[in-house]
């Protein structure tokens, strides 16, 4: 599989930091996001002075009317040399750094600040380029990790610790389950220290980046010859392996936690109206401009917990994800599936409602990547080649079939469209 020819993966485990460790990893959170908004600032002043120029603007306006691939090269070969002479390189970028990286030299390192240096030159390439409208700098507490290039410095994994500029953090760990005693035996490639808001509480993990494949238990065996043919919607996930036909409901959110989050949400839009009534016009619209808002305690408090259930729904729905595709693995070799495009089919109607609530796009991915690892093909097939809905099994032939329609009878039997 193209998209897999580079494997790696990622193992979490949760640190054990007494309260000044805490303290120290927050400090240097802080410090590292100001250093990334500060390299972005400079990048965004040269940025602007570049949009600014008519050989910019003429280019810009060139690409968009020019069709040919020649012209479009050379191009594109123009603008990348006014990108040089407004110094808005990668390796121009990296040099900024050198400034940063030496004031705050006790809490941070030169691996880290050229990972956010290239973070930065991502941001700005994406505005060259025309992938990205705008980039922003990061607010507090929006750094939520930190890592480095090699296991060798920087940020370190050795003895079950986090070492790090003088710090010495174990690990949090109980029993090695199969997952890590497998991943210990691959090349360890570098260290990330990931922070994490849980129940109101800031904690902290080291994230080890493995090569290879992650570790997977293997199917048995008797089901390699088996080719298993899906059907995914937006409630349920159809499958038939073999002689035998399954219908599985696809994971949704939470109803009591849904519920409360849609009482959250109307409780923050009446505390932020209530408190910034000068941000809005008579008619509810927000007045438009830069402005600053004010909240409450209450609305803080309030946005804690919509925050935490949003993180609640995420893992409860991905834990239900992963048995589901377990079980589906567990059916067949091969897999075959129709290459949807769920969020245009979600876009009208109740659809995308019920796209928000399963995730099928998402699922869909998991399923192919978990069959990556377990080494069974999986196939996706045009749904304009095949066309599963218009088939009768009893005569072979194909017919059109109603948009409205999900019932049909073929020789005398109900069928699901």
């Amino acid at each position: 599989m193209e998209k897999f020819r580079e494997p790696y993966f990622v193992l979490s485990l949760p640190l054990k930091t007494e309260a000044w460790q805490g303290d120290i990893l927050e400090k240097r959170f802080e410090i590292n996001r100001q250093i990334y908004n500060a390299l972005l600032e400079r990048a965004l002043k040269r940025y602007r002075q570049m949009v600014q120029t008519r050989a910019y603007r003429e280019i810009q306006k060139k690409l968009e009317a020019e069709q040919e691939t020649v012209q479009r090269k050379k191009l594109y070969q123009s603008r990348d040399a006014l990108v040089k002479r407004y110094r808005l390189c990668r390796h121009v970028i990296f040099q900024d750094t050198t400034k940063y990286r030496r004031y705050f030299s006790e809490h941070t390192d030169s691996p880290i600040v050229q990972n956010l240096a290239d973070e930065v030159w991502q941001a700005i390439d994406g505005l060259v380029r025309g992938s990205a409208g705008q980039v922003y700098p990061r607010k507090p507490g929006q750094m939520r990790s930190l890592s480095g290039k090699t296991n060798r410095s920087s940020v370190k994994f050795q003895k079950d610790c986090l070492v790090w500029k003088g710090l010495v953090i174990p690990v949090d760990k109980k029993r090695y389950s199969f997952y890590e005693k497998e991943a210990f035996q691959r090349e360890l490639r570098y260290c990330r220290v990931k922070r994490a808001v849980i129940r109101g509480k800031n904690r902290y993990f080291i994230q080890l980046v493995f090569k290879g494949k992650a570790p997977v238990r293997k199917c048995p065996e008797e089901n390699r010859d088996v080719s298993t043919g899906l059907d995914v919607g937006f409630q349920r996930l159809s499958v038939v392996a073999g002689d035998q036909a399954i219908v599985y409901p696809l994971p949704k959110k939470d109803v009591s936690l849904e519920r409360r989050k849609r009482q959250l949400i109307c409780y923050l839009e009446r505390s932020r109206r209530s408190v910034n009534p000068e941000h809005y016009f008579p008619d509810g619209r927000v007045k438009p401009g830069r402005r600053k808002w004010t909240y409450s305690r209450n609305y803080i408090r309030a946005h804690a917990e919509y925050r935490e259930i949003c993180r609640k729904q995420l893992a409860l729905q991905k834990q239900e994800q992963y048995r589901l595709i377990q079980k589906i693995l567990s059916l067949g070799g091969s897999f075959y599936i129709e290459d949807l495009h769920f969020a245009k089919l979600g876009r009208a109607g109740a659809n995308g409602s019920l796209r928000m609530q399963t995730a099928p796009a998402g699922f869909v991915r998991m399923l192919e990547y978990k069959a990556y690892l377990l080494e069974k093909p999986f196939y996706r097939v045009s749904p304009f080649a095949v066309k599963a809905a218009g088939f009768n099994h009893y005569t072979g032939t194909y017919q059109k079939m109603p948009k409205r329609k999900s019932w049909r009878i073929v020789a005398g039997r109900k069928v699901d469209k």
